[in-house]
């Protein structure tokens, strides 16, 4: 590997240098060189990353080596089935508990006159006349007056199955039998004809002429579904799926259905539905659908009625979920089928040992897979199918290797190796890969060219073409790296290695100071090939190449140009955004406002829209614009759910405390306070809340503040020293000097920032105000010197060190020190203009 050193990124820096001050007859002089980092003062959090910069030639590869594609040898269910016998046992099971769930069709007398309103009046009478002393319990009555219904009209069809009713009801089972036969031959009224039929079958069925009572039953249903097809589309019913179960069914989806449609299934009905909804599932198993035939096997196997179909609805649902790629389930719903007893009888039963063990490979639970595989070389199965057997040994061989278990995966390969099993330019390969992995690259590019030569049309001859030059690379031999690469891209234009030898190439060209020939291979990776893990890879490498060149704006461009569009929508979205996260991050705040603006202007609708308006608000606020600033900052403070509330809160505030708008400041550092899930900045919200309420005059609210960060027991030092700064302030408004003093020493003592150089600063002024000039000089000096790195109150000190120059009548020296300060001292605020004031007067 080389390392590339790239320039670190330098913070603007200001010095306040070359201050001579000659103290008259004391001959003092003093030079104070000042040196401060530009950090704007406000309190949001920003990680201040340093970019990161290919400093070495990234590894494009997982240690662990590509593995062949590894293809289970796919068995498909033997359904094994008496189709013909399941088919009989399921519809006298469905039928018997549909006619347990419906009773027999009552006889009745109306609507028929309605219906049929010319029929023989006798026989309407005497149709209604028996029915009502039917359902009286009048049997005999009933069955006298029903005789006398001559055979003319729908009204003696309906007495015939009274008459049938009647006999049911006297326990003549036979004549009610004969008497429904009668009425469902009669073509007076269609719904009495399918009436009879329906209670003519049943009652077949309780006399166990079941293969009649079927025909009867089925004629019922054609009758009563004369479209049944038609009906179907729109609507499924326990009797539309019993009518196609009857005439026939070419799958068990009718089947099952219709046993899940019964209310109340018994015991055998439960035995039947075991067996159907294992078979669908095979069936939908062996049409790939795999998904529903998980559900089926899932249902089958609650039942126990037949242990081993039980334990191959495990097995087959396990199998389904290998295919849909729920290794981990299927590693324990193999396990699971291993440890039924009803398995071993099973003729899939060893062979679980080698689909678990799949399964556990394609989960990366090598160690599981190895034992398991194993387990399968040592059974009977292993040796009757040859394939299957190499298979499982370069499994085998692939699991140690991956367990870093070189000696045991060479093993396996060498097995493959010394029978010339069809394998053997794959277990070559992976010898090669060892080799490179326990450091012998001689021997590696040795065996990686001995494939070529022995096997060259073989399917690994593209995975050869790319490691050789990669060998080149990991050495350091860069030259012979690029030629090797580019060779393999222009030999397999196909090979999926083309994305991975490109980017090499652009970090190999980017690490030789070739960066133009770098980005442009890295955009092909990009545009060609843009689904792909080298793409991410290309694109974090064109990030850098542009950000370390200071070309925020070039990356921007190509960010949001269409040389990106093979990108997905989402992608686009997240490069977009990502640079100017970036930007911010390296606190480059004025090219992250560029690249957020060019992020909303290319996506209206941005899927990173909370985020991107925070990184502009808190860079607008970084480059001096306070009112672009809140526009996009309140925005995300009207979404309580944003991610970002809590620092734009902290950000807010700290705009409006520099803008001296402490009413403003004041409405949000009241939600940090009072907010509960904002407790780790509640002591940076009563700490400026006392200040803000300082700076208003409301001294009440103020010493409350000072009370509450007071007796805040997370406080940290600073802001206890602000609290007696403050309290210093509003003792001074009060003409109470002396406590004034006391606060402000205890100020100086407590802080280690700003608020100890104020504090000081203040003492001085004090003194000076108490015309203690020595003390005021002594005091300011103290600033000057032991509190360099707080520009502002060094230079306050020194025009308060002049006036005492001043009061003490050297003013040549007030004058020296007030025209250092105005040459030297670089911050638009009142510090040059109170100096120019004061040298005014003294001339």
């Amino acid at each position: 590997m080389i390392h590339k050193q790239r320039t670190g990124y330098n913070y603007l820096t200001h010095t306040l240098i070359g201050i001579f001050l000659c103290v008259g007859v004391l001959g003092y002089a003093q030079e104070k060189e000042k040196k401060q980092a530009e950090k704007p003062q406000t309190t949001e959090r920003v990680d201040q990353v340093r970019p990161s910069v290919m400093d070495s030639i990234e590894v494009v590869r997982d240690y662990r080596p590509m593995l062949a594609d590894a293809v289970k040898i796919r068995r498909s269910p033997d359904m094994k089935l008496d189709r013909e016998a399941l088919e009989k046992e399921l519809r006298q099971v469905a039928v018997g508990v549909y006619f347990a769930e419906n009773a027999f069709k009552e006889p009745y007398h109306s609507p028929l006159p309605e219906r049929y309103p010319n029929a023989l009046r006798s026989n309407i009478d005497n149709n209604r006349i028996g029915i009502l002393a039917y359902r009286a319990g009048e049997y005999e009555r009933g069955t006298s007056i029903l005789k006398k219904v001559e055979p003319a009209d729908a009204f003696y069809q309906s007495s015939i199955i009274a008459l049938g009713y009647i006999f049911l009801k006297t326990g003549d089972m036979q004549s009610a039998c004969n008497s429904f036969s009668k009425a469902s031959k009669m073509n007076y009224d269609r719904d009495l004809k399918m009436d009879a039929l329906f209670n003519y079958a049943k009652t077949l069925y309780s006399l166990d002429s079941v293969q009649v009572a079927l025909k009867s039953l089925q004629e019922y249903f054609a009758l009563k579904y004369v479209k049944l097809d038609a009906d179907v589309k729109s609507t499924e019913t326990t009797e539309t799926q019993l009518a196609k179960v009857l005439s026939g069914f070419s799958n068990f989806q009718a089947p099952v259905y219709l046993f899940e449609s019964f209310k109340n299934r018994d015991r055998k009905a439960d035995i039947t539905y075991q067996k159907i909804t294992y078979y669908r599932g095979m069936e939908f198993y062996n049409e790939r659908a795999f998904e529903n035939s998980i559900s089926m096997f899932m249902r089958s196997e609650r039942f126990q009625f037949d242990a081993e179909m039980a334990a191959l609805a495990t097995y087959w649902k396990a199998e389904a979920m290998y295919e849909v790629r729920k290794y981990g389930e299927a590693v324990e719903n193999f396990a699971n089928f291993l440890r039924l007893p009803a398995a071993r009888n099973t003729t899939v039963y060893n062979y679980a040992n080698y689909a678990l063990a799949y399964a556990a490979f394609r989960n990366r639970k090598y160690s599981v897979a190895a034992e398991y595989f194993e387990r399968f070389l040592t059974t009977k199965d292993s040796s009757s199918d040859e394939a299957v057997r190499y298979d499982v040994i370069a499994r085998l061989g692939d699991s140690y290797l991956s367990m870093r278990n070189y000696d045991r995966a060479k093993d396996y390969y060498n097995i493959l190796i010394k029978n010339n099993a069809p394998t053997q330019d794959y277990a070559l390969f992976q010898q090669a890969i060892i080799q490179g992995l326990q450091g012998d690259n001689e021997a590696k590019l040795s065996t990686l060219r001995s494939i070529v030569k022995k096997y060259p049309s073989s399917n690994y001859a593209d995975d050869v073409a790319f490691e050789i030059p990669y060998v080149y690379f990991t050495k350091g031999e860069y030259e012979a790296a690029i030629e090797g690469l580019q060779k393999m891209v222009e030999t397999y234009p196909r090979s999926s290695y083309i994305p991975r030898a490109l980017v090499t190439i652009g970090l190999v060209q980017y690490n030789k100071d070739d960066t133009e020939a770098a980005i442009a291979t890295f955009k092909k990776v990009v545009k060609e090939y843009p689904t792909t893990d080298e793409a991410a890879q290309a694109i974090g490498s064109i990030e850098n190449i542009y950000l370390d060149k200071g070309d925020a704006t070039g990356y921007i461009q190509y960010a949001t140009s269409s040389n990106v569009m093979k990108l997905s929508a989402a992608d686009q979205d997240n490069l977009a955004f990502k640079m100017g996260r970036t930007l911010f991050s390296r606190a480059q705040y004025g090219p992250a406002v560029e690249a957020i603006n060019a992020y909303f202007d290319k996506f209206p609708k941005p899927r990173n829209e909370k985020h991107a308006r925070y990184i502009r608000g808190v860079s607008l606020y970084h480059t001096g614009q306070p009112e672009k600033a809140l526009h996009d900052l309140n925005i995300i403070l009207n979404d309580w759910t944003s991610p970002y509330t809590e620092s734009t809160l902290m950000t807010v505030a700290a705009l409006y405390l520099s803008l001296k708008q402490y009413n403003e400041a004041i409405v949000h550092l009241k939600k940090l306070e009072l907010n509960a899930d904002y407790k780790n900045n509640y002591g940076y919200a009563v700490t400026n809340l006392m200040i803000c309420y300082f700076e208003i005059g409301d001294m009440e609210q103020m010493n409350k503040y000072a009370n509450l960060v007071k007796n805040y027991p997370r406080a940290s030092d600073e802001e206890i020293a602000t609290v007696h700064l403050y309290r210093a302030k509003a003792m001074q408004k009060q003409g109470n000097a002396k406590s004034a003093m006391d606060e402000l020493n205890l100020a100086a003592l407590k802080s280690k920032a700003s608020v100890s150089a104020e504090a000081r600063y203040r003492v001085a002024l004090l003194q000076y105000e108490n015309k203690e000039y020595n003390k005021a000089q002594q005091s300011a000096f103290d600033v000057i010197e032991n509190m360099s790195t707080h520009d502002y109150w060094v230079a306050k000190s020194f025009i308060l060190l002049a006036d005492v120059y001043a009061r003490k009548g050297d003013i040549r020296q007030a004058k020296s020190t007030l025209e250092s300060v105005i040459g030297n001292y670089e911050e638009d605020d009142d510090v040059i203009p109170s100096a120019k004031e004061r040298l005014k007067k003294l001339k």
